[in-house]
């Protein structure tokens, strides 16, 4: 019944219904329309059988009516298979992402502006769970969605497998230009590209100001190696009650890329090999165990969800987070948010991990359409929105150096530590260009698993990396 009176509320169905009642109705109603006004020509109008016309005509309307109603309804199921109705009428398109509980609602309000001005298509944004979720979706080759946000180091393979559309054509020279070339490269396949580059996001250190004031720590000086940082956290951990002073997320791959080369100062790419058991990353994981089991500094066993509820609930001094994340933790926060830099050194600059917006391959005009959709998202006055409202640095240029984004500096100057660490930064990318393409998540999965020999059951990190070295060799074998 709730169907069929969203049905009826239509307003085609209603005229037609309306339409039918005046022709069945009383004296003063069976004339209404213009041709039964028209007389016969040289005649006047008949009104032979008067009577029996309401008749005819009631019978009629009950006989056809839910015919009708029925036709429409079909209609309506089949409009509703490809997604929620849309009141214009216009075409929907399906917008596949990763983007969850920190910036989920910024995101939701630019899909939201989109659909307010466009009347050609409408786009549904659809959570697909974390990135890896995404990426295993898209390889399924079910239900593909129209729009897809891709983390760049899934693209070589998604490319074999024929899912996404090259996107040279549709990318105008100005904003070509209007991008650094560095993120160009990221999204780029033999020399085509396979996705607008989006959103880019660094690694920076979270600070809990009032935490360091009580331990003593001076704020005016940012740490310029991990022997500093380690020295803050001990402070935090000998003049606090039973605050923990650090913590250092390592749950993926690129996260621990991260770290090493900031401690180290050494590439984990050398060329097209990935080394992990090098005596320098070996020392940096030693490092980070001992800050765990012997000195006490870092929670143990604990996620990085755990991490942040312990550092928004005031009970961590220091934590090593995404520029993502730095709106949501500051709006969170009940105490005043410092953003440190990670200790870098020019032979190994800082990690940057991005995703682009891909399409799908389905006809000529829905990839324009849904082209539209990415410009709309990529737009300076979008990408500024995007910028202020999460913590991932612009990557247009021009709104780099725009006068709107000098001013928010001024009142927020948090955000930008992420835009200089974007600036020195390379982004993370397996080396694909001759082993192409390489296995992200056999990679991902042999680190993660070495990880949590590490960082969780305590063993020694020159084993295990060494162990896991020879499982990224077998992978990097080519096919």
């Amino acid at each position: 019944m709730v169907f069929l009176r969203d049905v009826l509320k239509k307003p085609g169905v209603r005229l037609i219904i309306v339409s039918m009642l005046l022709c069945s109705g009383n004296k003063t109603h069976r004339m209404g329309t213009a041709l039964t006004r028209m007389p016969h020509r040289g005649s006047k109008p008949r009104r032979k059988n008067r009577g029996r016309r309401p008749l005819l005509l009631a019978a009629l309307l009950s006989f056809f009516l839910p015919l009708l109603v029925m036709a429409l309804a079909t209609v309506s199921l089949a409009r509703g298979t490809k997604g929620e109705p849309n009141p214009n009428g216009a075409n929907e398109l399906r917008f596949y992402h990763s983007i969850g509980s920190y910036n989920k609602d910024v995101l939701n309000g630019l899909i939201e502006a989109y659909n307010r001005v466009n009347r050609e298509s409408r786009v549904l944004g659809v959570f697909q769970g974390n990135e890896e979720e995404v990426f295993r979706r898209l390889l399924s080759q079910e239900a593909l969605p129209d729009i897809v946000q891709v983390p760049a180091h899934f693209l070589p393979l998604l490319i074999e497998k024929g899912t996404l559309v090259e996107m040279g054509p549709y990318v105008q020279n100005k904003l070509k230009g209007d991008i650094a070339e560095k993120f160009w490269k990221s999204v780029s396949v033999g020399g085509k590209v396979y996705g607008l580059p989006f959103s880019y996001d660094v690694k920076i250190l979270l600070v809990n100001q009032h935490i360091l004031r009580t331990a003593g720590v001076r704020q005016d000086e940012e740490p310029g190696s991990w022997d500093e940082i380690f020295s803050a956290a001990e402070r935090i951990k000998q003049n606090t009650r039973g605050k923990w002073g650090m913590y250092v997320p390592m749950e993926s791959a690129a996260q621990f890329v991260a770290f090493v080369q900031s401690y180290s100062g050494k590439p984990v790419f050398r060329g097209q090999k990935i080394r992990i058991d090098a005596p320098e990353t070996a020392a940096a994981m030693e490092a980070l165990q001992s800050a765990v089991f012997v000195k006490g500094l870092m929670p143990p066993r604990i996620t990085a969800e755990e991490a942040e509820g312990l550092f928004l609930s005031g009970n961590l001094g220091l934590m090593v987070a995404s520029s993502a994340a730095l709106v949501y933790t500051e709006t969170n926060l009940p105490y005043d948010l410092g953003v440190w830099h990670l200790p870098a050194k020019k032979a190994a600059p800082p990690i940057a991990t991005g995703s682009c917006l891909s399409l799908t391959k389905t006809n000529p005009k829905r990839e324009r359409e849904a082209f539209r959709f990415i410009e709309f998202l990529t737009r300076d006055e979008n990408a500024i929105n995007w910028h202020a409202h999460t913590g991932s640095p612009a990557i247009r240029t021009s709104v780099r150096d725009s006068l709107d984004l000098l001013i928010f500096y001024e009142e927020s100057p948090n955000h930008m530590a992420s835009t200089i660490e974007l600036d020195k930064a390379v982004i993370f990318n397996l080396p694909f260009d001759s082993l192409r393409p390489f296995d992200y998540v056999g990679f991902n999965r042999i680190v993660k698993k070495a990880l949590d020999e590490i960082m969780i059951n305590g063993r020694a990190p020159a084993e295990v990396l060494g162990a896991a070295q020879g499982e990224i060799e077998q992978l990097q074998k080519p096919r």
